[in-house]
């Protein structure tokens, strides 16, 4: 739970961190050069961001509590050797568990969590977080990442190449999502490294892909996904529902910075999701 105790206790050492760094000449801890005490501190500091936010709902960026920690955060993005490794909030929150055998939710964290998944942004504006246009910061939640200098355009084109580069075996991989799960089963939650894929969703799910990649690309709009959810949808609305299934299936499993980097990886989990929004409207249609 958030037990009030170590909660304290966590801010009372956040606070020692704030002010080592602000008794620093530099940024950084020893200075105004990146050191070994700076890298070793980031891979905590990076998983607490994300993880005290979704479990607890406590915001450690921004915080103006913290100053010298954010500015620290910033000049270790001014580093390329440090965004290469940087992940996103989504992919830290799901893989710690399975590490660490268990994280706690709390009330206090459910908005946080909600917004992070892709569900109900914090804007108040009755929009899921993963849907174009983007909001910025994640409503809020996560900051962006401003320091890549990389336009929306960019980070698409990113989103496009990344999907196109393996395209058969993403879409083998997604199809997992209409297929069986592996046995034995493994204990991370999007982890199933021996489930087997659907081959009778293929076709229609490398369909969806090739759409969402123009719509990317801005070749297409609902024009192209409302004929693409028609063609799919001559097989049935139980062949339509395993495509669904599909889809989401990848989307929930795009890695940061595995696959891509957040501002592609943010535009592909959206654009996927108005590919769903078209199948689940057939769908409806059919009913």
């Amino acid at each position: 739970g958030n037990n009030p105790n170590s909660r304290k206790g966590f801010e009372e050492a956040l606070t020692e961190v704030e002010q080592e760094l602000v008794s620093s000449p530099g940024d950084y801890f020893l200075g105004s050069d990146v050191s070994i005490v700076d890298f070793m501190f980031m891979p905590f500091l990076e998983r607490m961001a994300a993880s005290l936010l979704y479990f607890k709902g406590f915001q450690m960026r921004p915080n103006a509590k913290y100053p010298a920690v954010e500015k620290w955060f910033a000049a270790m993005e001014r580093l390329d050797s440090y965004v290469l490794t940087k992940s996103d909030y989504y992919t830290h929150c799901w893989d710690l568990p399975p590490q660490l055998g268990g994280c706690i939710s709390t009330p206090e964290g459910a908005p946080y969590e909600n917004a992070i998944n892709g569900g109900r942004a914090l804007t108040g504006n009755n929009r899921d977080s993963w849907n174009v246009p983007l909001e910025p910061d994640l409503g809020g939640v996560e900051p962006d990442w401003k320091f890549l200098n990389q336009d929306e355009n960019a980070a698409k084109r990113e989103a496009v190449e990344r999907l196109s580069a393996n395209s058969a075996a993403i879409v083998k991989f997604a199809a997992r999502g209409a297929g069986k799960k592996g046995m034995p089963p493994v204990m991370a939650a999007l982890s199933d490294p021996n489930a087997s894929s659907s081959d009778a969703v293929l076709v229609s799910v490398d369909a969806v892909l090739r759409v969402v990649c123009l719509d990317l690309l801005g070749e297409t709009k609902d024009d192209g996904y409302k004929d693409v959810a028609a063609g799919i949808g001559k097989g049935g609305k139980e062949h339509l529902e395993n495509v669904v299934q599909s889809v989401a299936y990848l989307r929930d499993r795009i890695g940061v910075p595995r696959d891509m980097r957040l501002p592609a990886a943010r535009q592909l989990r959206a654009h996927l999701n108005v590919g769903i929004g078209h199948l689940l409207a057939a769908i409806d249609a059919m009913d």
